[in-house]
Parts: structure tokens; C-alpha cells; sequence
């Protein structure tokens, strides 16, 4: 079944322009085909990409944040409290009826209140790691567009008939591709952006 799956996958008239084969494909005469094997170098680019974003951000991107005037506001640390640690984590970070878990705690109503307060701005993304995310972005983006317009300058993009692999178009998709694959890796990491709904 699973051999099945495969040939139907990869069937030629799914992939291939009419008349051609995988067969045509295949590297002859010191000419090289793209093949799907070539993907797997997708994986240790990827990983290359988040040390080398990693050291960006931290040797370049923060430094220069600093030397722009990008400075994290002073933020008021909660003072520990594991109840209110705990409902903040678990039911709400912005309850509205604060008497029972000020009760709970012995602290008046204003002081609970500030406790969320201090706490829900803690988990706020400092200004210096948005900095730091956008100036990486803004750096590959820029960088792989103007590569991308030297590599494809003298490209004939009129036909569909296969084409020999080019190692510079090679390698540009291949970054391409590995960029967004680190960006779903670091995901969870990366400042959360919201949306705005006004209007919609």
C-alpha cells in the first residue's frame, strides 16, 4: 500500500511538464537535475540559521538598538506570591472580581490589582528583543532580495521545460526555504504579534 502511495505521489504528469519523465531528469553529461533529495539539506541549513540568528541578535542587533536609543522601559517586579501565581497562569491575568484571591492572599484590593498589573507587564516583550527580531528580518530580507535579483538577473523564465540545476538559484531556495523552516522552530520564542480587528 505504502509503495502504492509513493508512485502515485510522485507521478510524472503531477510534476513534470507534458512529455517529460522522471527518467529525463536523471544527471547526464555533467548536467545536474534538481531532485527531491536535494531538500534534505534543508535540515542543517535550518539549524545553521537560528546560531547564526542568535549570534546576530545578540552581537549586532542589540548593540546597535543601543547605540540607536532603543532602551527597555524600568518595569516593577511582583513581589512572589503563589497563589496569585498560580491564577494568573492557570484562569485569568486580568480578573475583574479581585476580593476572594485578595482575601485568600491578605492583601487589600489595590494591592492585588498592582500585582497583576506588575506581573502582566513582565511577561511584555522588551523593546530591545523586538528590536532585535525585526532588525534579523529586516537583515535577511534585504539580503536575500537583492541576491535574489543578482541570481535571477540573466534567467530565462519563458519556458517550463525542466532546467538543469544552477548552484546559485540552488542555493538561494535553499536559504529561502531554511529561513521560514527556523521560523517555525523559534516560534514559540518570538515576540507574539497581535491583530487588529478594528475595522474588519
Amino acid at each position: 500500500m505504502l509503495v502504492t502511495l509513493y508512485e502515485s505521489f510522485w507521478k510524472d504528469e503531477y510534476w513534470l511538464p507534458p512529455g517529460y519523465t522522471w527518467a529525463d531528469l536523471e544527471d547526464s553529461d555533467g548536467i545536474t537535475y534538481p531532485h527531491p533529495k536535494d531538500l534534505l539539506a534543508v535540515i542543517p541549513l535550518t539549524f545553521l540559521l537560528i546560531v547564526i540568528r542568535y549570534v546576530f541578535e545578540r552581537a549586532i542587533a542589540l548593540p546597535l538598538g543601543r547605540a540607536m536609543g532603543v532602551r527597555d522601559p524600568f518595569r516593577i517586579k511582583a513581589t512572589p506570591n503563589p497563589i496569585l501565581e498560580s491564577f494568573f497562569w492557570n484562569q485569568n491575568r486580568n480578573p475583574k472580581e479581585l476580593n476572594h484571591l485578595a482575601s485568600q492572599c491578605g492583601l487589600s484590593v489595590r494591592q492585588t490589582q498592582y500585582w497583576f498589573r506588575y506581573r502582566r507587564n513582565q511577561e511584555r516583550p522588551l523593546i530591545s528583543k523586538k528590536f532585535s527580531e525585526a532588525c534579523w528580518k529586516f537583515s535577511f530580507y534585504s539580503s536575500t532580495f537583492f541576491g535574489g535579483f543578482f541570481v535571477f538577473y540573466n534567467v530565462s523564465i519563458g519556458s517550463f521545460d525542466p532546467q538543469p540545476l544552477q548552484p546559485t538559484i540552488y542555493l538561494w531556495y535553499l536559504m529561502e526555504l531554511s529561513f521560514y523552516f527556523s521560523l517555525i522552530f523559534t516560534l514559540t520564542f518570538d515576540v507574539k504579534r497581535t491583530v487588529s480587528m478594528e475595522g474588519a
